[in-house]
């Protein structure tokens, strides 16, 4: 499947974006603020490998798509993980040279987007380090409400960090615009809107650094 905005594509990954998933996976700048990383060669591998069997799978469960600008490489990751009861978490990674051009919130925004109103999920939530301040500024600005505060939720690079947790309702989720617009999410490729609860992506918790 894919979904684009006005300025990104979001495509399901191929083994051709192994060298521009491992450049933004493998800088230690960008899993900072998470469990996962700076990644192997290995691990990159199996993160595609994870990719491709989630979007095989039927019933899927589990959106991990490539994030790319003018259907270029990929930049980064984002991911949509259907849980239990019509909820999703949703989870981003960008590479540190894209940060700062709002291309994060425009890419979570389309998936948002996509979570409610052809999912029709009742719910999506995300989760980020207290001190990763830009993520938590991100997530504030598609509408999400801080709902928790877990302490000592992750153990990274051998250090608790307390968790923010975020959520929004579909009734709170902005409408989509008309199709005029080029600001609302195209989607192609076909998909099928049922899950269970099951982990996130292998980058094992997609969230911007």
């Amino acid at each position: 499947m894919e979904l684009s905005s006005e300025r990104l594509v979001l495509r399901e990954f191929t083994e051709a974006d192994f060298d521009a998933v491992h450049a933004f996976a493998s800088d230690p700048r960008t899993s900072i603020f998470v469990e996962w990383g700076p990644n192997t060669r290995r691990d990159t591998g199996d993160f595609l490998d994870f990719c491709a069997k989630t979007a095989r799978a039927i019933p899927r469960t589990g959106y991990t798509l490539a994030v790319t600008v003018a259907a270029g490489p990929p930049i980064g990751s984002i991911g949509l993980t259907l849980g239990a009861g019509n909820q999703a978490d949703i989870g981003y990674v960008l590479g540190h040279e894209c940060w700062g051009h709002g291309y994060a919130t425009e890419a979570a925004r389309a998936m948002l987007t996509f979570g409610f109103s052809t999912l029709r999920l009742g719910r999506i939530t995300a989760t980020c380090r207290p001190e990763n301040t830009a993520s938590a500024g991100v997530l504030r600005k598609l509408g999400m409400q801080q709902v928790g505060h877990r302490k000592n939720d992750r153990l990274i690079r051998g250090t608790w960090l307390d968790s923010l947790v975020f959520a929004i309702d579909a009734a709170d989720c902005p409408p989509a615009r008309s199709r005029q617009d080029p600001t609302t999410p195209r989607v192609h490729g076909s998909f099928t809107p049922s899950g269970h609860d099951c982990g996130v992506s292998h980058l094992k918790n997609l969230e911007e650094s």
